[in-house]
């Protein structure tokens, strides 16, 4: 009977043990596939950007100028992409746009001829891959200034947008947004705001 009740007990703690392994495989697979899916998540809030722009581009190919920019316009008249009908980005966070004149940085009468697009809601990490990706910068991009959290802006030697009421300012001189810049941008752990403005 005593020889029964350890072949028991040796049972119980073999299969404690498989399932603190399981367990711990488990929270592994988790862990890897929500890495995989914000990484995802990232890359699809970069593209919708670049779409974005692009709509925006099309939609007032026509006009002298940004004036007359709206988010209803635009929703009216079908000029948004269709994962960007509710104005919300890949995280699930708002998407705003219009003229530059709009933003109370620079009262510069050039903003009429320049449109932001700001994304709200976005974690430190997407934050910064996003500054860090050089399709925004250099040749091609029609970035004139960047500005996030309403505290940091970054613009280039010949910008139009002056940056006049951002805290901490810094000229963008390579074709990305350093590790660091970035890094001191993204301060916030969930709502970070970045915003872009295009000529």
């Amino acid at each position: 009977m005593m020889h029964q009740n350890n072949e028991q007990g040796s049972t119980m703690i073999e299969t404690l043990l498989y399932l603190c392994v399981l367990i711990m495989l488990g929270a592994t697979i988790s862990k890897g596939v929500i890495n995989v899916f914000s990484r995802y998540r990232t890359g699809r809030m970069s593209q919708q950007l670049i779409d974005l722009k692009k709509a925006i581009s099309h939609y007032t190919a026509a006009d002298e100028d940004y004036s007359t920019l709206t988010e209803e316009g635009m929703l009216t008249n079908k000029g948004l992409p269709l994962d960007l009908q509710n104005l919300n980005h890949a995280m699930n966070g708002k998407i705003e746009f219009g003229p530059a004149s709009e933003i109370a940085y620079d009262l510069n009468s050039n903003n009429r001829y320049m449109f932001y697009i700001t994304f709200y809601d976005v974690d430190k990490e997407a934050c910064i891959e996003i500054l860090t990706q050089g399709q925004f910068y250099g040749d091609g991009s029609e970035m004139d200034a960047l500005i996030v959290n309403q505290s940091y802006g970054w613009n280039y030697q010949y910008s139009l947008f002056s940056l006049d009421g951002i805290a901490h300012v810094s000229q963008l001189n390579h074709q990305t947004l350093d590790l660091e810049n970035a890094m001191r941008g993204c301060t916030r752990n969930k709502d970070n705001q970045i915003t872009w403005i295009f000529s």
